[in-house]
């Protein structure tokens, strides 16, 4: 192992470990890992939001360490380092150990493999898949081997199971195909046809699923873009703010290559023609698919969407930019690293958001408790938006079904009419939102009734809210009264 190898496992294991102990001084878990966490309990083939294999991860992990809240910022850590890892060995197909080393240390400038990988959600799973992916299409695309097929094949699956947008990159390493001339050769090749197969195969109950619940993942999808006000300026607008935002998030990667390309010795690295279009692919068609959605439909991009598209960035700066090992940059992204980390720890401890600050035990106790003044049936149904609903599923003392915004449609994997005769603890953020679930069951819930709850942070600065919550009759007691 070189030493630029070592200096790669020594910044990635600090990160790994930094990223883990510093999201803990969050009182609360993020929304997304919550509502993952719910969804690998309760969502076997599919969730109304993604394709359910972040939820199985998550819920699967979390149970696994004993139901420890820092498990989730180890797991993204751990897919953090997963797609480090691949990116470094795709590196080596085209560069020396050393530069390969490089590449893979400049991802670390990049806030989606630091600052932004504390959540863990559909995007970070993305950070390990798709290099993963990348790296066995390459091998197999060039030595042919069934069993690199067979796993890129497999990982082409798990990769769709996870997030739709991973057809942007079957689609780049479609479009590499036929600009460097082999989609025919592809088209002939069985071994091809053995990977779609495994890829359907691991797939199939979940577009079973989507049949089964009309589709609903892909109305979340759409629902996500947001049409512009402006129709003509939003093909224009809204593809340029996103590609915008993936240059800002990755500016210290990209600022620190290019002080260290001035000054470092220059190297040399050897020009393959199928390489170079690969990686040029690779580090530019996914964004650029992305873009050219939003160009023709006119529909707003989330910037967050580009999280896995930049496994290649470090790669193309190395590649065709190349410079001779250095041992000053490693320490420099293991500053960039301490930053990051430091600045998450500042918003831990100055917020007063309830994102983090929320008593989330407390909280569940006290809503648990009024529901059990109320009656004396067991709660087994939680009425709310995804941050209350998927709260108290985790949190309670029992086992506690989320029913997302009161809706049984959207909720599939429910029981509409088990719900119905079991009732529900109803939980709002303000008079509006209990008004909508009012509007839906009518006298079936009662009158809000109040709760007071603090957002305090380090510094003892407190914010005090008021939430509302009520209560969705069971049907005996309802049909009773």
């Amino acid at each position: 192992m070189t030493n630029s190898a070592k200096y790669l496992c020594y910044l990635t294991i600090y990160c790994l470990i930094l990223f883990t102990l510093v999201p803990l001084l969050r009182v609360s878990l993020p929304m997304d890992t919550q509502e993952a966490m719910v969804w690998g309990k309760y969502c076997l083939w599919g969730t109304t939001k993604h394709p359910p294999f972040s939820g199985w991860l998550a819920y699967d992990f979390y149970r696994l360490l004993f139901s420890w809240d820092g498990a989730l910022y180890l797991l993204s850590q751990l897919c953090v380092a997963c797609g480090i890892f691949y990116i470094y060995k795709l590196a080596r197909n085209f560069l020396d150990a050393d530069k390969a080393a490089i590449a893979a240390m400049l991802q670390f400038g990049i806030i989606y493999y630091n600052f932004s990988a504390v959540e863990f959600n559909v995007n970070v799973v993305s950070v390990a898949l798709w290099p993963m992916c990348a790296y066995y299409f390459w091998q197999a695309y060039t030595k042919d081997k069934l069993a690199d097929w067979l796993i890129f094949g497999l990982l082409a699956g798990i990769n769709i199971l996870n997030k739709y947008v991973s057809s942007l990159l079957f689609a780049s390493l479609a479009i590499f195909a036929v600009a460097d001339k082999n989609l025919w050769k592809l088209m002939k090749n069985m071994k091809v046809y053995l990977a779609v197969s495994v890829a359907l195969t691991v797939i199939a109950p979940h577009l079973w699923w989507m049949y089964s619940t009309d589709f609903e993942t892909l109305n979340y999808f759409a629902s996500r873009s947001g049409k512009s006000s402006f129709p003509i300026i939003g093909h224009l607008l809204y593809p340029l703010k996103f590609l915008l935002a993936q240059i800002l998030f990755s500016a210290a990667m990209l600022l620190t290559y290019f002080i260290f390309y001035r000054k470092a010795e220059k190297d040399e690295t050897v020009i393959d023609k199928s390489g170079k279009l690969f990686i040029t692919v690779m580090a530019f068609a996914p964004l650029g698919l992305f873009a050219l959605t939003a160009i023709i439909s006119g529909h707003s991009l989330k910037s967050m969407w580009g999280f896995p598209c930049l496994f290649m960035w470090g790669t193309a700066l190395v590649y065709f930019y190349p410079i001779k090992s250095t041992t000053k940059l490693p320490i420099v992204m293991a500053g960039w690293v301490t930053l990051f980390a430091f600045a998450y720890a500042l918003q831990c401890m100055l917020t007063t958001s309830q994102r983090f600050t929320t008593d989330v035990r407390g909280l569940t106790a006290n809503v648990e408790h009024e529901w059990h003044n109320f009656t004396s049936r067991p709660l087994e149904y939680v009425g709310s938006t995804e941050w209350y609903a998927d709260m108290v599923a985790l949190y309670g003392s029992h086992e506690i079904k989320p029913m997302v915004w009161m809706e049984p449609t959207s909720n599939p994997w429910f029981d509409a009419e088990d719900f119905k005769r079991k009732g529900a603890l109803v939980i709002a953020n303000d008079e509006a939102e209990y008004n909508r679930y009012k509007q839906i069951y009518g006298d079936e819930i009662t009158e809000p009734r109040k709760m007071t709850v603090e957002f305090k942070n380090y510094f003892a600065k407190t914010k005090v809210k008021e939430i509302l919550y009520g209560f969705y009759l069971p049907k005996e007691k309802f049909d009773a009264e």
